[in-house]
């Protein structure tokens, strides 16, 4: 059984990033699953001279021990402005101060990226870039998916059913090769 986090990479309480997570999380049995939230793990924004002045804040460690003691993860960015939220570059930012070469952040281990937006892009130029920044930080990037629409693909709780399958399709994908 292998401990996979979810994260999201999002400070929105009403993030519909989440409601994508929470499908993918569903679709997973036979594993354990920790529900992280980049919003619960406050930090401020870094900058060398507050790391010198300040040190490092206590989420950070916290938030790197939580990471290591995980066997894979499934990140949902949503997409502004193009690039990821500045609250999840801000936490990785934190972390790559904590990391090396031999202990990177995401740790050398499997990851799939998901995001979803109410346009038709589905946030897909972020996971673009995330799939390329990734492996800078440790992660081995499995996939991503890319759920544009969602209000149209997303029915009080429920995924249409062409997405549901092609994702059911990608987390079976993910989950076996762990």
């Amino acid at each position: 059984m292998a401990k996979i986090m979810t994260l999201l990479a999002s400070n929105s309480a009403n993030s519909i990033n989440r409601t994508l997570l929470t499908l993918v999380s569903q679709k997973i049995a036979g594993h354990s699953l920790t529900k992280i939230e980049v919003a619960e793990y406050p930090m401020p924004i870094y900058g060398i001279d507050t790391e010198e002045r300040d040190g490092f804040p206590e989420t950070t460690t916290q938030l790197r021990d939580i990471f290591a003691q995980h066997d894979a993860f499934i990140i949902a960015s949503p997409e502004h402005n193009g690039a990821m939220p500045a609250v999840f570059k801000n936490t990785i930012d934190w972390l790559s101060r904590l990391a090396d070469a031999e202990n990177p952040i995401f740790g050398k281990k499997p990851v799939l990226l998901l995001s979803t937006s109410p346009g038709p892009n589905g946030g897909a130029t972020n996971l673009k870039s995330l799939t390329q920044l990734m492996p800078w930080w440790g992660a081995d990037v499995k996939g991503s998916y890319s759920l544009g629409s969602f209000y149209e693909n997303i029915k009080d709780g429920v995924l249409s059913q062409t997405h549901d399958q092609a994702l059911t399709k990608l987390v079976n994908e993910f989950v076996e090769g762990l």
